[in-house]
């Protein structure tokens, strides 16, 4: 005799219910990314730390500077025995590597504003908190160096380097975010143009402040 099998859900209802929960979980997915998107927070951020805090670590060198001119006719002494004739081509070395970090700082800021909006905020956080630490931590180095030249003492050198360590970590931190944390399919949004010459100036920033501010200074400073 043949045995009749009781008949399940067509396949075409089960197809249906499987493809409307694919459909809802797509959706809720694609709500959740555009949820973590920075948006207008990842702006503001770049803009607050880049140039906000930024323009406060600029005002340090220049009372820095005009403090040393006022005193001493000359800020010079900063270069310490960088300045010495002996020691002109690594003076030279440092006045291109300065213009190249300075030049490199803006396309830098140029791209930072363009993938800000488009990060999750916690990649948002982490080069602009970075950033923000390379900054704060800079903001002692002048005062610190001018108290210096005035009086030399130990504790104050080695401050400054400790300064300098805290500073180099942080732009060194700084430059991998920007490089490694980003997201391929963010950074390919971006202009060829501007992702390379971003990056380009993110990494001479970054190593001008490393290597020659954070390694090769502090022993000629003292």
């Amino acid at each position: 005799s043949n045995v009749r099998i009781s008949a399940s859900p067509p396949d075409h209802a089960i197809a249906v219910r499987v493809a409307r929960a694919c459909a809802d979980r797509s959706v809720r997915m694609q709500s959740v990314a555009e949820d973590e998107k920075a948006g207008s927070y990842g702006t503001c951020s770049v803009v607050i730390v880049y140039c906000g805090v930024g323009c406060l670590l600029v005002a340090t060198y220049v009372w820095g500077v005009a403090t040393l001119l006022e005193k001493h006719g000359t800020a010079m002494q900063l270069w310490g025995r960088i300045g010495d004739p002996a020691n002109e081509e690594l003076l030279h070395t440092y006045y291109v590597s300065i213009i190249a970090a300075t030049i490199g700082f803006f396309p830098s800021l140029g791209y930072a504003l363009a993938i800000a909006p488009r990060l999750p905020k916690r990649t948002v956080n982490l080069i602009c908190g970075s950033f923000l630490g390379f900054y704060v931590t800079e903001l002692f180095w002048m005062p610190m160096c001018v108290a210096y030249i005035e009086q030399p003492r130990a504790a104050v050198y080695v401050a400054i380097r400790l300064q300098l360590v805290a500073s180099g970590s942080c732009i060194l931190l700084w430059a991998w975010a920007k490089f490694f944390a980003v997201p391929a399919h963010i950074a390919q949004e971006v202009s060829p143009c501007l992702r390379v010459s971003g990056l380009l100036g993110t990494l001479v920033f970054a190593l001008h402040c490393a290597i020659l501010d954070a390694t090769i200074w502090p022993p000629l400073f003292r």
